[in-house]
């Protein structure tokens, strides 16, 4: 996929672009755009596999307006709602996945029966982060979600019928037959996913770019990535220097692949001379943030920057 960054342009404005330090702010590193860069990563941005999702542990009780248990809950629907281990792990993939889950709509002791029919979803006997364990013993066995995994300790959420409405509870690796109601049968994959505490750095961000876009506007783009929890937003804030911070506006960019962008049109900023004041602020699905900055100089009148073609 190509685009194009910069059009040749006539008349209108002249721009100058200054990477350097931010009045009170930012302190961008002066850096040499890598041109190429962003034009690989542009035309490989449907190539980039996608990372894991985030996973955050639950680790309080649904409240009852929580639709993903109650109100849309099939078990809640059906008489058999909280506490019952069925509809509280049902709910809770619901609430893991955002889509309904394809589960077993019987017995505890049903549920890895049913799985292993359909195929719905992959299963093994290694514990994995927000995976359905499933017990045959008992009458009606039991089944419970999988919240976190520390060294050999799990820690799963669960509720029981007629009984307890939440907990959580732990159990060392290789002792699931001996734990809950016994008849260990193994674990349901819900999806691949990383624990959210697991990505303690910011993402990468670097090769800010900006320019005119036909003289109608600012186009920024950047280069971000997260190997951990993956780019979650980019935002650019804009304001000119003109009145202090009375036209700053957040506009809320795009993500394709490993390249983020933005168009900021100067009608949005009054159509002001003078300089604009361009910050980037990358967040990770983890709600980490890197932030830097540029500073872009419009004039009375125009030199044509040329054209990169992206």
């Amino acid at each position: 996929m190509k685009k194009n960054l910069i059009k040749n342009t006539c008349v209108g404005l002249a721009f100058v672009l200054c990477l350097g330090l931010l009045p009170g702010t930012v302190m961008a590193e002066e850096t040499e755009v890598d041109l190429t860069q962003i034009a690989q990563a542009v035309e490989t941005a449907e190539e980039v596999a996608p990372l894991p999702s985030i996973f955050s542990a639950r680790t309080t009780g649904p409240s009852s307006d929580n639709t993903y248990y109650f109100a849309d809950n099939p078990y809640s629907q059906g008489g058999y709602g909280l506490p019952n281990c069925t509809a509280y792990a049902f709910g809770r993939a619901y609430e893991i996945l955002g889509t309904k889950p394809n589960l077993a709509m019987g017995n505890a002791n049903s549920w890895w029966a049913y799985n292993q029919s359909t195929g719905y979803y992959p299963s093994g006997s290694t514990p994995k982060l927000g995976a359905v364990i499933c017990w045959g013993g008992s009458s009606d066995g039991h089944v419970a979600i999988v919240e976190a995994i520390n060294g050999d300790t799990v820690t799963l959420s669960e509720s029981t019928y007629s009984g307890i409405y939440f907990q959580n509870y732990t159990y060392t690796i290789g002792t699931e037959d001996a734990t809950s109601v016994g008849g260990f049968q193994g674990y349901i994959y819900l999806g691949d996913f990383i624990d959210a505490t697991s990505d303690v750095t910011p993402p990468t961000l670097s090769d800010v770019l900006v320019t005119d876009y036909q003289g109608e506007g600012i186009k920024v783009t950047a280069l971000v990535s997260d190997d951990l929890s993956g780019m979650g937003s980019v935002y650019f804030p804009v304001w000119t220097e003109n009145n202090g911070q009375d036209d700053l506006i957040w506009h809320e960019g795009t993500i394709e692949g490993n390249v983020a962008s933005c168009f900021i049109p100067y009608s949005d900023h009054n159509t002001e001379l003078g300089d604009y004041n361009v910050h980037v602020y990358a967040y990770d699905n983890a709600g980490h943030y890197s932030m830097t900055g540029t500073t872009i100089t419009k004039a009375d009148t125009f030199t044509s920057l040329g054209e990169v073609a992206l």
